[in-house]
Formats: C-alpha cells, sequence, structure tokens
C-alpha cells in the first residue's frame, strides 16, 4: 500500500493512538491501524547497546517505571521496563518496543513517519533506519521526519530514495521551507502557527504539507481548508469519527 496513492487528506496517527493507548507502544500502534489512521508517528533513539528504540523522550522516566537516559541503557535493560502502568493500571506490563517491532506489526499496512531527533554518531541511527526499511520492503511507504540538518543529510546521504519530512518548527514556516528544498525533502511538517500562504508556498515547492497537530474534527477542517494534507492526531477515532476519511483496506 502506497499511502501517498490515498487521495488526500489523511490522519498520521501522532506516537500511535496515543489519547487512548500508551504512546509510542505496540498497542497505541496497532490501534491506530485498525481504525484506519494512513500513517503512524513514532520517536527513535539509539540505546547504549545499537539498538533503534522507540520513545519520544530522551530518557524513560516520563513514560515507564525506570529512570535514565535511553543512550546510557543497554536494550535488555529497556525490555523490562513497563511502559504502560503510568497511563492506567490497567495497561501494566506494556513494554517499550524497538524500531523491528514496529515494521513488523505495520507490515506494509500503514505509513511510517518516524522522527529522528539525533542522527546518531556518523549517522548510525539513520543508516539503520534506512537498512531495516529497504531490507522489509517498506521504502515506499516510509519517510524520515527530522529537524536538523544532520539528520536529513544522513538520510539523503544513505538512502536518496526514502523520502524525507522537514520538521524544523523553531525557524517557523519560511524557514522550514527553505529548508526542506536545500534537502530536497517531499514533505515539511508545520506547527499551529502555519497559514494559509505557508501552505500556498509549499505545495508551490512540490512539498506535502503535514501538520502538527489537531485533535478535533472542526479544527481539522479547518486547517484542511487552508490546504494541509496530513493531519497529525492523538486520537485518530475521533477524526474518523468526525467525518474524516479512514484508510482504505488493503486488497
Amino acid at each position: 500500500m502506497d499511502p501517498n496513492a490515498t487521495p488526500f487528506p489523511q490522519l498520521c496517527a501522532h506516537r500511535g493512538l496515543s489519547r487512548a493507548c500508551p504512546e509510542n507502544t505496540l498497542p497505541a500502534f496497532a490501534a491506530a491501524i485498525a481504525i484506519g489512521a494512513h500513517e503512524i508517528e513514532f520517536d527513535l533513539w539509539l540505546s547504549r547497546d545499537g539498538v533503534p528504540v522507540v520513545c519520544h523522550d530522551r530518557t524513560v522516566d516520563r513514560t515507564t517505571d525506570g529512570q535514565g537516559a535511553i543512550a546510557d541503557l543497554d536494550w535488555d535493560q529497556i525490555r523490562r521496563l513497563d511502559a504502560g502502568s503510568k497511563n492506567n493500571d490497567l495497561w501494566r506490563g506494556i513494554r517499550v518496543p524497538r524500531l523491528e517491532e514496529v515494521l513488523a506489526l505495520a507490515d506494509g499496512r500503514v505509513g511510517l513517519n518516524i522522527h529522528i531527533k539525533e542522527a546518531g554518531p556518523e549517522g548510525r541511527l539513520v543508516r539503520l533506519v534506512c537498512d531495516q526499511l529497504r531490507e522489509r520492503g517498506l521504502l515506499e511507504v516510509a519517510y524520515i521526519a527530522g529537524a536538523t540538518d544532520d539528520v536529513l543529510q544522513a538520510a539523503r546521504d544513505h538512502q536518496p530514495a526514502l523520502a524525507r519530512a522537514c520538521l524544523g518548527s523553531q525557524h517557523g514556516p519560511a524557514a522550514q521551507i527553505a529548508m526542506a528544498e536545500r534537502h530536497a525533502c517531499q514533505r515539511v511538517q508545520f506547527g499551529r502557527n502555519v497559514t494559509a500562504a505557508d501552505i500556498r508556498r509549499a505545495h508551490e515547492a512540490g512539498l506535502i504539507c503535514n501538520l502538527y497537530w489537531s485533535d478535533e474534527p472542526e479544527d481539522g477542517r479547518a486547517y484542511v481548508r487552508q490546504g494541509i494534507d496530513v493531519l497529525l492526531t492523538n486520537c485518530a477515532h475521533v477524526m474518523i469519527a468526525g467525518g474524516f476519511p479512514a484508510r482504505p483496506p488493503r486488497s
């Protein structure tokens, strides 16, 4: 399934179905796929022993019962942590996933918005992601989202066929578009300060326009009317129930 073959607007489940499930966990991603999100978004960091770990924060403190920076922990330590009970006791025992588990779950059924904040030494994390996607035949349904030059450049150098999305929200929409063009990105991911003129300029540059974020159907429709193509949302189920189209089932 090529998510770009589906007409816009599309929904990207931010950290999975994160309003209903523990964020960035396999249940959150499975739920997002089941209800028909077009994409899932997740964040990656390298563990001390070189495993791509799915977690939004640099540390495991907020989302698990553990403590410490992911870069200072081995995968064997991270995989034993409870990533569910802080959300709700009913989720106790849910684990932090690694990249390979998410790719196996997605299995080409859904687009993959992979947010990488740090490329790693000599682009190591970016290279690992690119290699995993290539080996699994997922290059056409995934893209790497980065806010820094090193992430976007590493992705372009190692796997130019893999699409890239420029975040760079701290610079403002105009600078984001310029950065996206500099790195030959296919997408730009705007914040809520974006205007219709910014979106029009991005479309003129050939960029697909993501928005972070919208959790209410009418709010989302307002951004779509301005030209946004893909809405990142914490509650894709609410957006679909409110009239947004779901992903067609895989034939």
